[in-house]
């Protein structure tokens, strides 16, 4: 339920904005990480996933 709840995720999106954060993941205690916050907006992507085979993937995405 934490995993998949819409409250949880806004919680730590907005603590990572107001933080000037660039990304927060979300450890599902799996082969994934579900990425919630990225570059300044909210997603729903994982990594590994379609978009990103790996963290470097996702780490080549964020700004200088």
């Amino acid at each position: 339920m934490f995993e998949r709840s819409a409250a949880i995720r806004e919680v730590f999106t907005g603590l990572t904005a107001a933080s000037g954060g660039v990304c927060c993941l979300l450890d599902t205690e799996s082969d994934t990480f579900q990425i919630c916050w990225l570059n300044g907006r909210p997603v729903r992507e994982t990594v590994p996933g379609p978009n990103f085979a790996d963290h470097a993937d996702l780490v080549a995405t964020w700004p200088g």
